[in-house]
C-alpha cells in the first residue's frame, strides 16, 4: 500500500563521498538553497559587449545616477558607465601609456578622495603578472586617474609585484619581501612626506589587503602574504601604523579569491577553505571541498576569483575546473543555510565578478571572445540569459537524495514502489520529473523517461504526475529548461509503498 512522502533532502549539493552517505541532494545545476529548499538561481544579461580583454577585475563608483565602471584586463583598463536600468555607455580604454600586454596581469583597483591636494576621487589600478604564478617578483607601476574621466592613467611613481588598497585616508602599496608602503595621509599620490612610510610584515610577498573595521584603531586593514595574515592598526606618530601577525602557518590560493562578508574575511588555502573572524579557523565544508580542490587546475589557480550574493546569503568562489584555463564552475557556500552547492557557470566561464551595492545583482566578466572583444554580464536578472534580441532558457535542475527503506525504522530490505508525484512548486513554465535509481550501490543507475508537469494544471488529468516504477535506492530528478522558466520547490508529495525483495540486478 502506498503511503505519501513529503520530498524533501537536506539542503546542499554533495558531492564529497558516496552519494548514498548524507542524505543532501545528489546532483544539480543552476539551483540554490533557500529557507532549505531549491530554487532557480536568476538569469542574466548582456550588458556590454565591447570590452577589450578578458577583465580580472571590476570596480565601481556611484555618482549622479551613473555607476563608473572600470575593468582591468590583459590589454590594460577599460572604463564605461551604467545607468539604473543596467544600459551602459561604450567602453573607453584608459591604459597608461607604454603599457605593455600581457596575458598574465591580474588586476588590484581601488579609489579614494585626493583631500590634502586636488579633492578629487582618484581611482588606482595595479597590474601584477601572477595568473600563472601567484608568487611572481616582476615589479609594476601603480597607476591612478579621476575616476570621474576618461583620461589615460598616469603612475603614481611607486612600482610594487603585489597590489594596492585603501584604508582611508591612506593608499598602501605592497609587494616583494613583506614590504608594504603607505602614503601620506589624505595625499595618495606622495610616498615620501609627512605620514608616509614603510615596514617590513613578513619575509614572504604580499599578495592582498583589505580594510578592516579598527574600532579605536581605525584605519586598520589586513595583509595576506603567502603564508600569513597580518593585521595593520593606526597608531600615530612616530610610527604611524603597527603590524602584528595574526597567524604565520596558513596559506592563499588566490589574490582575488579573499572577500569580507558582514566583517567576516573568506578565502581559498591551498587545500582548505578559512575565514578570519577575530581568529583564523576552517570554513565547514563536508559537501564538496574535496571537489574542489582535487578537480582544481592548479596551473591556473590565481584565477580563482570570489563574488557574493547578499540577497541569498551566498559566496561564490569561481575556478577552472579539470583542463579548463578559465574559471567554468563555482562553488557555493550559503552562509545563511550553512551549507554548499555547485554549478557549472555559463558561456565557457567567466573571468571575474562584483557585487556592486548599488544594483541587487553582481557584475560578471565573460571569457569567450566576438571579434576580439569580451562581454559584461549582469547576473541576477529575470530568469533567462538575455544576449541582445536573443533571449534563450537556462537550463536549472536537481536531484534528491535516496529514497530507501534500507534506512526506515525498522530497516526494511525491500524495494521501493513509486505511483504518483504531487508537485508543489512556485513554478513558471513546464518542468519535468524523472525517477532514478539502482537496486545497490554497486549496480548501474536506471532513469526514466520525464514527464512533464505545468505551472498551471488546466485538467484533473495535470494535477498528480503518475508513474510506475520500481528502485530500491530512489531518486527524483526536478527540471525546468523553458523560456520563461522558474521555480520554488514546497512540499512536493511522493506517493511510495514497498515493492519486492531484490538485491541484485
Amino acid at each position: 500500500m502506498e503511503q505519501p512522502v513529503v520530498i524533501r533532502s537536506q539542503p546542499g549539493i554533495k558531492r564529497d563521498g558516496s552519494r548514498f552517505d548524507g542524505g543532501f541532494y545528489t546532483d544539480g545545476e543552476w539551483v540554490r538553497f533557500q529557507r532549505g529548499l531549491p530554487r532557480k538561481i536568476g538569469g542574466y544579461r548582456n550588458i556590454n559587449p565591447y570590452i577589450n580583454g578578458i577583465v580580472r577585475q571590476f570596480h565601481t563608483q556611484a555618482q549622479g545616477g551613473l555607476v563608473y565602471t572600470h575593468a582591468g584586463h590583459n590589454v590594460g583598463i577599460d572604463a564605461f558607465t551604467i545607468d539604473n536600468t543596467g544600459n551602459t555607455s561604450a567602453p573607453i580604454a584608459r591604459t597608461p601609456a607604454g603599457f605593455v600586454v600581457d596575458a598574465n596581469y591580474n588586476w588590484q583597483i581601488d579609489a579614494m578622495r585626493d583631500s590634502a591636494g586636488t579633492g578629487n576621487m582618484l581611482l588606482f589600478a595595479h597590474p601584477s603578472r601572477t595568473l600563472a604564478d601567484i608568487s611572481d617578483a616582476t615589479d609594476f607601476p601603480v597607476y591612478y586617474g579621476n575616476i570621474y574621466t576618461t583620461a589615460a592613467l598616469t603612475s603614481v611613481g611607486q612600482s610594487v609585484s603585489g597590489g594596492c588598497v585603501v584604508l582611508h585616508p591612506y593608499l598602501f602599496i605592497y609587494g616583494n619581501n613583506g614590504i608594504v608602503k603607505w602614503s601620506d595621509v589624505g595625499n595618495p599620490t606622495d610616498f615620501a612626506t609627512g605620514d608616509a612610510g614603510n615596514a617590513t610584515i613578513d619575509s614572504a610577498k604580499i599578495v592582498k589587503g583589505l580594510p578592516l573595521r579598527g574600532g579605536g584603531q581605525a584605519p586598520a586593514g589586513l595583509f595576506w602574504t603567502l603564508n600569513s595574515l597580518v593585521r595593520c592598526s593606526y597608531v600615530g606618530n612616530p610610527g604611524i601604523f603597527a603590524f602584528d601577525t595574526i597567524t604565520s602557518q596558513t596559506s592563499i590560493l588566490s589574490s582575488n579569491s579573499v572577500i569580507e562578508y558582514d566583517g567576516v574575511f573568506y578565502w581559498c588555502g591551498l587545500d582548505r577553505f578559512i575565514l578570519y573572524n577575530g581568529t583564523v579557523r576552517d570554513v565547514p565544508n563536508e559537501l564538496n571541498v574535496n571537489f574542489f580542490f582535487d578537480n582544481l587546475n592548479y596551473a591556473v589557480a590565481n584565477k580563482v576569483f570570489a563574488f557574493k550574493v547578499p540577497r541569498f546569503g551566498e559566496i561564490w568562489w569561481c575556478f577552472p575546473k579539470g583542463s579548463a584555463t578559465e574559471c567554468n564552475h563555482a562553488v557555493i557556500y550559503n552562509v545563511r543555510e550553512n551549507t554548499w552547492y555547485d554549478t557549472p557557470l555559463p558561456e565557457g566561464g567567466r573571468s571575474a565578478g562584483l557585487y556592486a551595492q548599488v544594483f541587487r545583482s553582481p557584475l560578471l566578466a565573460g571569457v569567450q571572445a566576438v571579434s576580439s572583444k569580451y562581454k559584461v554580464w549582469r547576473h541576477e536578472v529575470g530568469v533567462d540569459a538575455i544576449d541582445g534580441a536573443s533571449m534563450s532558457a537556462i537550463r536549472s535542475y536537481f536531484e534528491t537524495g535516496d529514497l530507501t527503506l534500507l534506512t526506515s525504522e525498522p530497516p526494511t530490505n525491500a524495494a521501493m514502489r513509486i505511483t504518483a508525484v504531487e508537485p508543489d512548486f512556485v513554478q513558471t513554465g513546464n518542468m519535468t520529473v524523472q525517477v532514478s535509481g539502482y537496486i545497490n550501490t554497486k549496480s548501474q543507475d536506471v532513469i526514466s523517461a520525464p514527464q512533464t508537469f505545468p505551472a498551471v494544471a488546466m485538467t484533473p488529468a495535470e494535477q498528480v504526475v503518475k508513474m510506475k516504477e520500481v528502485r530500491r535506492h530512489l531518486r527524483l530528478r526536478f527540471e525546468s529548461n523553458d523560456v520563461g522558466g522558474d521555480y520554488q520547490m514546497g512540499k512536493t508529495i511522493a506517493h511510495i509503498g514497498p515493492a519486492d525483495s531484490r538485491v541484485q540486478s
